[in-house]
């Protein structure tokens, strides 16, 4: 009797790969073939070294393979229904300036809902695509590109052009001008890549072209920032801080606040009490980020608390802290922080730092201070790690020469 052959199981289109990183750890990305074509997607997600007997590190990489799953299963079902023609992509008629003006505006949006004047994310597509028009106008004599039009050579010739591009700004007019011939800082050029960056895989999230061509774009090749020192208060710091006078009480106490829970100033200037339950003697935050979008169960400790408003008569909507104008904010801020005498260039942000770098200092483990920051990757938390270790080697440093 002949033997039933085998049944050949269909290939995927989609197979999540790693590539191997510095120190151990594995950038995952995946690897998608269809009609004769090959394409990448960095997926920006991280496999960590596992160290023995530490649990965490397993929780962490199997929660960073699970999302890189769900990816996956995500791009096999766009496919599918490309194929079905279920989907039909937008990017072939829509201009990538246009694209750009309805991020600038979606963000602009965002911030008037959540109470701001000005919004730093609308700021920065604003200028990114000033660059675009100049790039576009000089390199493709000013014809019109679609979102579909652009490739990796598009990704790479941009990237080049900010490494040597010059400062711009607006006049009264709205005319854009040059600065001086001034060219545009290291870490400004970054800036302006990333937020076209994320212009396309956007479009590419929301189906709008088939290819995030940014992904082909190798990091040596975008334009990159010198590594920023993050400033943070020691505990001392702290406490000299909280000692000294404040120009305004809601900027004390929300700045402290966030030393203790991490929070962004964004998240906090939103902040309302229908986003704050307490359960017995168990307070907690539960809130979506104003800059991913992510929700963050936030736990309060009772430091945290202590230095949140009485809530009165305020309703749920209500917001927790009455914080001025941002720019009026970060001046408080300084004059404060000169008045205690520490001379470190302290800006709201760096209670964040100072949150997850104290943490990691009284021995809270890795991944629960990347949570608790609402982190989507644990190797952005990673260079709190990398400040303990300096601090550490600081230490053990001063004995030295104690014998010679």
């Amino acid at each position: 009797m002949a033997r039933p052959k085998k049944q050949q199981r269909a290939k995927e289109p989609v197979t999540i790969r790693f590539k191997e990183l510095a120190k151990g750890s594995k950038s995952i990305y995946l690897d998608i073939y269809r009609d004769g074509v090959r394409s990448y997607e960095f997926l920006k997600l991280y496999l960590i070294p596992e160290r023995p007997g530490v649990e965490a590190d397993k929780v962490a990489n199997k929660t960073t393979l699970d999302a890189a799953n769900a990816i996956k299963a995500q791009r096999i079902r766009e496919i599918v229904s490309g194929e079905a023609g279920i989907k039909t992509l937008g990017g072939k008629n829509l201009l990538l300036l246009d694209w750009m003006q309805q991020r600038q505006d979606r963000a602009d949006k965002a911030a008037r809902e959540a109470g701001r004047v000005t919004s730093n994310t609308a700021e920065s597509i604003k200028t990114a695509a000033v660059h675009l028009r100049r790039y576009i106008d000089t390199q493709y004599k000013g014809r019109a590109v679609t979102l579909a039009q652009v490739d990796k050579e598009f990704c790479t010739g941009f990237a080049a052009y900010l490494k040597t591009a010059k400062r711009s700004h607006y006049t009264k007019n709205g005319q854009t001008i040059h600065k001086g011939g001034l060219p545009i800082a290291e870490t400004t050029s970054a800036l302006y890549y990333s937020t076209f960056e994320a212009a396309l895989n956007d479009a590419y999230k929301k189906g709008l072209i088939s290819v995030n061509p940014a992904a082909l774009v190798e990091n040596s090749e975008k334009p990159s920032a010198p590594p920023v020192e993050r400033d943070y208060l020691t505990a001392d710091e702290l406490k000299t801080l909280a000692a000294a006078k404040c120009p305004n009480d809601q900027v004390r106490a929300a700045f402290l606040f966030s030393c203790f829970c991490g929070l962004r100033l964004s998240d906090v200037e939103g902040l309302t009490w229908a986003e704050v339950h307490q359960d017995g003697d168990t307070w907690q935050i539960e809130t979506r980020m104003k800059k991913t979008r992510q929700i963050l169960y936030l736990p309060l400790s009772d430091a945290a608390r202590r230095y949140m408003p009485e809530r009165g008569d305020k309703g749920p909507e209500s917001r927790v802290f009455d914080l001025p104008k941002r720019v009026t904010t970060q001046c408080d801020i300084r004059t404060w922080v000169q008045r205690a005498g520490i001379t470190k260039n302290i800006s709201f942000h760096c209670a964040r730092h100072t949150f997850a770098t104290l943490a990691l200092t009284q021995g809270a483990d890795l991944y629960s201070i990347s949570k608790l920051l609402g982190h989507t990757n644990v190797n952005t938390t990673q260079i709190y790690a990398t400040i303990i270790d300096q601090k550490k080697q600081a230490a053990v440093n001063l004995l030295n020469g104690i014998l010679d």
